[in-house]
């Protein structure tokens, strides 16, 4: 299976923005105490990851209750 047609697949973005959601929380528990870099360049990296796999999330219950339809 090709990349183009995994990024289609509403169970493979599921997955994706879990596992993005799984980064982002070690990302918040690892950058922030242990890293000498500024809080406001650390708060913009979790929040980008947070983003990113709630859209992906959104996007696959989306897509996945289209397809759920058309497949009837």
């Amino acid at each position: 299976m090709t990349l183009r047609k995994k990024l289609k697949d509403p169970r493979f973005q599921l997955s994706a923005g879990l596992i993005f959601l799984g980064i982002a929380s070690l990302a918040k528990w690892f950058l922030q105490p242990a890293s000498g870099l500024s809080e406001d360049w650390t708060d913009s990296v979790v929040g980008l990851l947070y983003g990113i796999s709630i859209g992906l999330m959104l996007i696959g219950i989306w897509r996945n209750s289209r397809h759920g339809r058309h497949s009837r």
